[in-house]
């Protein structure tokens, strides 16, 4: 299945944002111009493909229903939080009063599958699935098995006791009862939402038609935890899924619009963003900083600049936006002082995001930008939720000495320290990915696919997965075996999206073989 249709099959009761006139140059005189050419419409999922407008605010039938199914099977957290939202103590209601065949299996299948400790993550892999699943009732995978998600793949086996269950509960009438609970949530984010869209693309001048057939879709949850927000990106949709909550979730739905609108500027000017990494380096420094930040320095520009535009965007008082800069910068999204100067500069002139970016990252100065960091003192790590052990502690550290290792291109010194690690974790998907690199780095492909399968086996982190499908479909390249490769490059692309370095990858991969001229 094409990668353009992830997602794309089923959904329902959706309300679609629709852009009809440009927006002017300048942004403040825009947003008010652009304010009135944007309406909320009802349209069917499957809208025409020459519609500009690919953001919509909907509910998601088959994240209902996983999320029904999962509830049913003893998916409780969050109960006791007030969001002003009934909905999912009502059908836990219905449900209970009910006698399903299922429900042992349901139950026994939710406790073997829960992520201890970590209620995100917990939650997460049913809603990668939910995401990923066609229509009831028989919410076939909108791709491979094998090319899921590693959150979803984990949960996989639900879909056919899902089946079963939608069957036993009817589902598709409680669905149909609900339906008033999802429009008033629709109806009380739409004005935001189109606001916070009508601003976004005024600040950048985001000219009509420049989404390039990718599309953005807020799905609103009512049967989870209140009070979250989760992002995903498969293919060339990005998803941010929403739970009930007192107060709308608009700043991280504007943020994943931010994303939905940069992100192509890092993939079309990937060179010049390139020349810019040796700050990496940097950044790598900074405990605080997301590890998918510190492997990707194309993402890491793209999230400073984004942070930098919110803090324009909201007009904060200068000191309020300098100490807020200089926190971005302790926490390791080292450029976000540069990028919110250079915005000052982008506020001044007439062109759009889409053509000054370019102006902004070559201005990166690399020695004005290590000088600038060296007066840095980086925050330290955010404190686990409960202490680690010891021997877990160490094998961190082991793992991140590793990982600078590879960094510095120090192979066989990494590849001691991904051994050690082994040798008492023979699953860690960290050192089984760390061990991989260093092999292909050392010209030996034998070995190296070896770990690269290894890794796909084991690893839960969506990174790992993308990269080692690149890398298997680069060493297949090399060995003329195209046909295997493009099937490798394709499992990336599912989860590339989300790394624009690994993005590009894939698509270069797909475009000629690795190594050819």
């Amino acid at each position: 299945m094409q990668v353009e249709q992830i997602g794309q099959a089923g959904q329902t009761a959706e309300y679609r944002l629709t852009r009809i006139s440009t927006i002017e140059p300048r942004w403040r005189k825009a947003a008010a111009t652009a304010a009135a050419a944007l309406i909320i419409l009802a349209a069917p999922v499957h809208a025409p493909a020459q519609q500009a407008s690919n953001v919509s605010l909907e509910a998601n039938e088959q994240i209902f229903c996983v999320m029904a199914a999962i509830n049913a099977a003893g998916y409780d957290a969050g109960l006791a939080v007030e969001s002003g939202d009934r909905t999912r103590v009502e059908v836990r209601a219905l449900l209970a009063s009910g006698k399903f065949q299922v429900l042992p299996e349901l139950r026994r299948f939710y406790a073997e599958h829960q992520v201890a400790g970590d209620p995100s993550a917990d939650l997460g892999q049913y809603l990668s699935l939910a995401l990923l699943l066609g229509p009831p009732p028989d919410f076939r995978p909108s791709v491979p098995e094998k090319d899921l998600p590693p959150d979803a793949k984990s949960v996989a086996e639900l879909i056919p006791l899902l089946k079963r269950f939608y069957t036993q509960a009817n589902l598709g009438d409680l669905w149909t009862r609900v339906q008033p609970a999802y429009e008033n949530q629709v109806e009380r984010y739409s004005a935001p939402v189109r606001e916070a869209v009508t601003l976004s693309d005024a600040y950048l001048r985001s000219p009509s038609g420049a989404y390039l057939g990718r599309n953005y879709n807020i799905d609103l949850n009512l049967l989870a935890t209140p009070n979250q927000a989760q992002a995903r990106i498969y293919g060339s949709t990005y998803y941010l899924m929403v739970s009930p909550s007192q107060e709308l979730r608009i700043a991280e739905i504007r943020h994943q619009y931010l994303h939905f609108l940069i992100d192509a500027l890092a993939l079309k000017y990937a060179g010049e963003v390139h020349e810019k990494s040796g700050l990496a380096a940097i950044a790598r420094k900074a405990p605080a900083l997301n590890s998918d930040f510190r492997n990707d320095f194309s993402l890491l520009l793209t999230e400073c600049l984004i942070r930098a535009v919110e803090l324009k965007m909201d007009k904060r008082p200068k000191a309020e936006a300098e100490k807020a800069v200089a926190d971005l910068a302790a926490a390791g999204l080292i450029l976000a002082p540069y990028f919110y100067e250079e915005l000052a500069v982008y506020e001044r002139q007439d062109a759009p995001m889409s053509v000054d970016y370019r102006r902004m990252v070559v201005g990166i100065d690399l020695k004005d930008e290590a000088e600038r960091l060296a007066k840095v003192k980086f925050a330290p790590a955010p404190a686990p939720a409960a202490a680690p052990s010891p021997a877990l502690s160490a094998e961190d550290r082991l793992i991140e000495q590793g990982d600078d290792l590879i960094f510095q291109s120090r192979y066989a010194e990494a590849k001691s320290v991904f051994e050690d690690v082994l040798k008492t974790d023979s699953k860690n998907e960290r050192a089984l990915y760390g061990m991989a690199v260093a092999e292909s780095n050392t010209r030996k492909p034998d070995l190296a696919r070896e770990y690269f399968q290894k890794t796909l086996a084991a690893a839960r982190d969506a990174r790992l997965v993308t990269w080692s499908h690149v890398y298997l479909g680069r060493i297949d390249d090399l060995e003329g075996k195209r046909n295997q490769a493009l099937d490798e490059y394709r499992s990336a692309a599912v989860t590339a999206g989300a790394y624009p370095d690994a993005l590009q990858a894939v698509q270069t991969g797909l475009a000629k073989p690795f190594g050819s001229k």
